[in-house]
């Protein structure tokens, strides 16, 4: 589970980078011909665009959690899982047409991968 969910992470910011491009083409180059130092805050497109592509590395840092967790062998706190479903829902109640329905897989599948797993071989010794 936390392996695909480090994946779809990973495919989900890749997709926010290009559509960000894509969608924010003329505000990015704005930035890049101010500049870029303090070329964003008073302007309204320049901050979308900004705020847009700076949750990029956010998702990703969250997948190569997922991929490293996997790697390990060890489960994530849940808190994660739980932190990345509001951010989904808030995102979704405020922006139905969006990419915020992306972070409801593996939101889920985090917080499913956290609960602690009940061994047979635990409970039989706990029985004796």
């Amino acid at each position: 589970m936390l392996r695909f969910s480090g994946y779809w992470l990973y495919v989900t910011s890749i997709i926010h980078v290009l559509v960000g491009f894509w969608l924010y083409a003329e505000p990015l180059s704005n930035i890049a011909q101010s500049g870029f130092f303090n070329a964003v805050d008073p302007f309204c497109d320049r901050n979308t665009a900004f705020w847009f592509l700076m949750f990029v590395p956010l998702l990703f840092a969250i997948g190569q959690l997922c991929c490293w967790a996997h790697i390990q062998s060890i489960t994530l706190p849940n808190f994660l899982g739980w932190c990345l479903l509001v951010t989904a829902l808030v995102g979704i109640f405020l922006m139905p047409i969006s990419g915020f329905w992306l972070l409801l897989i593996p939101a889920v599948l985090i917080i499913i991968a956290s609960r602690p797993v009940k061994s047979s071989l635990a409970n039989s010794f706990s029985q004796e």
